[in-house]
């Protein structure tokens, strides 16, 4: 084959490659698409291969024509993947059903926070695996940046997807190649829109940088600066990843102000719901009760005189009622009886005064 014939299947190659780099992209924007005008949630889209038998006429050294045929590429098809959804109970959802279920795009994907801690970034560099995805995050508009760290353990299976497969790891020990490099810058952006809705609170927009190699990283951000490092535990089929994502300090301070500002807020205005929430806690809560007679005076003579079987009588008239103090606080009066084998109050009414102000 000579250099014209070679650059006419390479042509094939890159514009079959161009176009399944665009139904992965749609792929990727529509990964949380609930509604399409066909009705439904959004359907992965494949992109089906096809050899093609190209006629190619070359200049024979003998003076004639010769007809010969070479093996190019085409997309023949894009086609819907025609699994069915998966459904995730979420009955606010408008797009739910009358039992509450939301249809999505069938991919088997879930993500947890599995840690938050302060790091520096040093040690947040020390915790890198030998094989990861790196990449940088320009956070605006405090000019600072944040550090996205991937395995590829899961990087390769979440590739796969995207690429029409079924989402099997790969060989974990090579490095990604320029489309599957592509791919996953495409899945960071998805990432940091995601977490600009998570942090909106302080109007912070994530950017995708760049990807970064370990040295390059090492070079973002002083070895000693703080960082706030979120760890995400990443499930997908039956291949487990692990995400990390360090954001300097100064950005994670600025949105623990925030929220405990909101909180403040809040507590000082009492909402109903965090009244009633107080209010059913406090409610299976004990409080120690006495039932006594405040008030009673008896001469020290008496009291010191006093032996087993003696009676201390008292100035009280035998019909007055005593007061149920609960927690020390007078609630009302009663007087005591006997139910069965048990001791009770039978409460005569609730017109005690309450105590003077600072005494509760």
């Amino acid at each position: 084959m000579n250099l014209f014939g070679m650059l006419e299947l390479s042509g094939s190659a890159l514009g079959a490659e161009r176009q399944r780099a665009e139904v992965v992209a749609s792929n990727m924007a529509n990964a949380q698409t609930t509604r399409t005008p066909a009705g439904g949630p959004y359907r992965r889209q494949l992109a089906v291969f096809q050899a093609q038998r190209v006629p190619r006429f070359a200049l024979a050294l003998a003076g004639g024509l010769q007809r010969e045929h070479s093996s190019a590429v085409r997309v023949a098809a894009v086609v819907p993947d025609q699994r069915p959804p998966v459904m995730r109970f979420e009955p606010g959802h408008p797009d739910a059903n009358a039992e509450g279920y939301v249809a999505y795009l069938r991919i088997v994907f879930d993500c947890s926070l599995v840690s938050a801690e302060h790091l520096t970034f040093l040690e947040f560099i020390q915790r890198i695996p030998e094989n990861a995805y790196l990449a940088s995050i320009d956070l605006a508009p405090v000019g600072a940046t944040a550090v996205l760290q991937l395995d590829l353990t899961i990087a390769f299976p979440i590739i796969d997807v995207m690429l029409g497969g079924e989402g099997k790891s790969g060989e974990v020990t090579r490095d990604i190649t320029e489309i599957e490099e592509q791919v996953l810058e495409g899945i960071v952006r998805i990432m940091c829109r995601e977490l600009q809705t998570a942090w909106q609170a302080i109007a912070l927009e994530f950017n995708f940088g760049a990807r970064q190699q370990v040295l390059q990283t090492q070079r973002l951000m002083p070895p000693e600066e703080k960082n706030l490092c979120l760890s995400f535990e990443i499930k997908m089929s039956e291949t487990r990843g692990t995400l990390n994502l360090a954001i300097p300090a100064v950005v994670s301070n600025a949105l623990l102000r925030k929220i405990s500002a909101d909180f403040s807020y809040q507590r000082r205005r009492g909402p109903i719901e965090g009244r009633l929430q107080i209010q059913k806690k406090l409610l299976n809560c004990f409080f120690p009760v006495e039932l006594s007679m405040p008030g009673l005076q008896v001469p020290l003579e008496n009291i010191t005189e006093l032996a087993p079987g003696d009676l201390l009588s008292f100035s009280r008239n035998a019909t007055a009622p005593a007061v149920l103090m609960v927690d020390g606080v007078p609630l009302c009066s009663a007087i005591p009886v006997r139910v069965n084998a048990r001791r009770a109050a039978s409460v005569l009414s609730l017109e005690i005064p309450l105590p003077p102000k600072g005494e509760l």
